[in-house]
């Protein structure tokens, strides 16, 4: 009777890079259109993937992203009636003094 043995590599968990990797996918995110992926990688541990920036992910990148964080931006903002909604009323008193202060 023979057995045949193998054992399968599973990546070992880096934390640090996992914690790098999320932190600029989370920034990137902040200021893009375009989702962004943590994905597993052979040498860095993880790396941060912008999806605008290889169009369509082939599926072996698919297959190893472990966390997206979705863009935050929109094209409505370009809009004239949002970007006037976004602007506060704020008056000076030029007579402020001493008076003035509640405390």
């Amino acid at each position: 009777m023979s057995a045949l043995a193998y054992t399968i590599g599973y990546p070992v968990f880096q934390p640090n890079a996992y914690q790098a990797a999320l932190d600029a996918a989370t920034a990137r995110a902040q200021h893009s259109f375009f989702d962004q992926h943590v994905v597993e990688d052979d040498e860095a541990g993880y790396i941060a993937l912008d999806e605008g920036d290889y169009g369509a992910l082939p599926q072996l990148l698919i297959d190893r992203i472990v966390m997206t964080v979705p863009g935050v931006m929109s094209d409505e903002l370009d809009n004239g009636d949002y970007t006037r909604g976004g602007l506060i009323a704020a008056g000076i008193d030029l007579d402020f003094d001493a008076d003035d202060c509640p405390f």
